[in-house]
């Protein structure tokens, strides 16, 4: 901390005096810089000072708060750095009235390090005469002697405050780490400034940070990183059924079949979703498309009370930590799962929409997360908040009735049963949220709008010249613009797929031994490691046994929430266009297609009836029939319709 520092600086300094001879005069002069404020204690700013706290060390540096202050360059010269903000006495810098009050001394950390910093120089130049004060030197310091001289000051009674005020912090001021003894037996009457300087080198002490855990517990830190890895496999899991429906799927025989039975090359539009219900690929797509929407809906919950959380642990920071670095660190940490906790979210939301899963609840349940990530991100916190949160808790009466300096010059080394890290620099994830981020949800918007109005009754049919509202561009008979559009929704995806990867390494390099330790578990954690219960299990249950077959029971169907988008043809994926393409060239280059009546039917249990030859793959529809979209069928299609609505009847 920013007093240790000063002090050890000081103590040094004193013991390179005690060698030279007091008869001699100082050849050195003293040095003084003033400057406005020590950094990082008016405020702290995560998304511009994160980077600061370090990037894969368990040291966590307070020299981000409180920057060394006190240097001493190698030809022998010594500087010291005064704050002008400091020694505010009637709204005016005066530290000789300020250094000689102990309510003001203690008032604030600027006003504590001139005092002590003036207190030693008083040592250095008048008793030790280490080094001499030159009229540069008491120019510079009158900045913010007020009614004094740097020459004339008297460091006796700072040094008396200093005793006694720590002293009464050792004994009263409750943090977890106590006092070296040699302050305790440190005297003014009796006690060198040698001694005593030396003494308060350790009264700053370094003491873990203890993270609040609701933002940070063992349970939750476990949520986190389920929540990457679940997002990831699903986006493999994804990935690799496609590829495999791709690759094993007959293309000449699709090229064979009527039309409403062809491959359409992705998740919702595969020829395995008009099967039967019994079939393998069937149940995979559905458990895939089902597993998507409601991680997604699962995700927008548990992300909502994170954020919300993280906005509480860094505006309301007045209400948690002991000391000022726990309080940077816990504002840092909710920052960091604020800003990165919505990349599983993005990576998902754009394999649904690159998949044509889309809806209106789920988009905006999405997009609120996004916001409220701006909303986190965007806070500071501020010291003169955390020095009247220490006030509050324990006033020092030797102090001035101010809070114990410990509160705010103890170095924060570590987070009290975790490592502290943000893998593999928080630049990263800030470039991220500023880039990626920004790109991305601008892309997801145009996608969801253009979807509405390509499939809304009041535009679907408009048109702008040569243009249908709600499409992605051409670009020549090539058609280069939506060839451009493919391409951009995989870079996306890839791109989410690896930082998420980078996020997981993150979260789990923070675990240590005793990040899962017995007494860290309350209710709070146990709940937060079974929010994904529900949807992995459900996941496995679709894959294994499928959804319920079709019929007239309340229990009967596939899960429609999911699924009835698929049968209104209110879905299509990122290249919608490109189907649309090859159903209009399908319409000109295909031949007649056989009747359906002409086919033959199979009626099942009266409530379930298969549509096609016996021997051949048809499809189960549900009691409830939905009629698809007029452009989406042949005549053919609608006559098989009609006679299919004869036979229900």
């Amino acid at each position: 901390m920013a007093s240790a520092s000063i002090l050890q600086s000081l103590s040094t300094s004193t013991t390179l005096t005690s060698s030279v001879s007091s008869s001699t005069a100082p050849s050195t002069p003293l040095t003084i810089l003033i400057r406005d404020s020590i950094e990082g204690t008016s405020d702290f700013f995560p998304f511009l000072d994160i980077a600061g706290l370090g990037s894969g060390s368990d040291d966590v540096d307070s020299g981000l708060t409180f920057k060394e202050l006190f240097a001493t360059s190698l030809d022998g010269n010594q500087e010291i750095t005064l704050f002008s903000s400091g020694c505010q006495v009637d709204g005016r810098t005066d530290c000789t009235r300020a250094c000689n009050n102990s309510s003001l001394f203690f008032s604030s950390l600027e006003t504590f390090y001139n005092c002590a910093a003036l207190a030693a120089a008083a040592h250095w130049t008048q008793d030790a005469k280490s080094y001499y004060v030159s009229q540069e030197t008491e120019r510079n310091a009158s900045a913010i002697m007020g009614s004094g001289t740097l020459s004339e000051f008297d460091g006796r009674p700072v040094l008396r405050s200093l005793i006694a005020c720590a002293q009464d912090s050792c004994d009263n001021d409750g943090l977890s780490k106590p006092c070296n003894r040699t302050i305790d037996r440190l005297s003014y009457d009796t006690s060198t400034p040698e001694e005593i300087f030396e003494a308060l080198d350790e009264f700053c002490p370094e003491l873990p940070a203890e993270v609040n855990p609701d933002i940070f517990g063992p349970g939750v830190l476990i949520s986190y990183v389920l929540q990457v890895c679940f997002a990831a496999s699903l986006y493999l899991l994804l990935k690799g059924f496609t590829l495999w429906v791709t690759i094993t799927q007959d293309t000449s025989r699709r090229k064979s079949e009527p039309k409403p039975y062809r491959l359409k090359r992705s998740l919702t539009r595969i020829e395995s979703m008009i099967w039967r219900d019994s079939g393998g690929l069937s149940r995979t797509s559905i458990a895939i498309a089902t597993t998507l929407v409601e991680f997604q809906e699962a995700q927008c919950w548990f992300v909502f009370a994170v954020q919300i959380a993280s906005i509480l642990a860094i505006v309301v920071n007045s209400q948690e930590g002991t000391f000022w670095g726990e309080i940077v660190v816990n504002a840092a940490i909710a920052f960091h799962v604020s800003q990165n906790g919505i990349l599983p979210m993005f990576l998902v939301q754009v394999c649904l929409h690159h998949e044509g899963i889309r809806n209106w609840h789920t988009f905006l349940g999405f997009f609120m997360e996004y916001l409220l990530a701006i909303v986190a991100t965007s806070q500071k916190i501020y010291f003169k908040d955390a020095f009247a949160l220490f006030k509050s808790q324990n006033e020092i009466e030797a102090c001035g009735f101010n809070p114990s300096p410990r509160t705010y010059c103890a170095a924060t080394q570590g987070i009290d049963g975790q490592s502290f890290s943000f893998f593999p620099h928080p630049l990263l994830y800030k470039m991220t949220f500023l880039i990626l981020d920004t790109i991305a949800i601008a892309a997801l918007v145009a996608d969801q709008l253009a979807w509405t109005l390509r499939k809304h009754h009041l535009t679907k049919h408009v048109q702008i010249g040569s243009y249908r509202l709600g499409r992605w561009p051409r670009w020549g008979k090539q058609k280069r613009g939506l060839f451009i559009k493919i391409w951009f929704w995989r870079i996306l995806e890839v791109a989410y797929l690896v930082i998420n990867i980078l996020y997981m390494i993150s979260l789990t390099k923070v675990i240590n031994a005793e990040s899962f330790a017995a007494n860290r578990w309350s209710y709070g954690q146990i709940i937060a490691v079974t929010v994904w219960g529900p949807v992995i299990v459900k996941l496995f249950d679709l894959l294994l046994s499928g959804p319920p077959k079709n019929g007239m029971r309340l229990n009967s169907g596939p899960p429609r929430l999911r699924i009835d988008n698929v049968i209104n043809g209110r879905v299509g994926t990122s290249a919608d266009e490109v189907i649309e393409d090859d159903n209009e060239t399908d319409e000109k280059c295909d031949e007649p297609q056989p009747r359906a009546r002409d086919e033959g039917f199979m009626v099942r249990q009266a409530a379930t009836m298969q549509l096609g030859d016996p021997n051949h793959d048809g499809r189960d529809i549900e009691g409830e029939a939905i009629e698809p979209e007029p452009k989406a069928a042949s005549p053919d299609g609608i006559s098989a319709e009609r006679d299919v609505k004869g036979i229900t009847k």
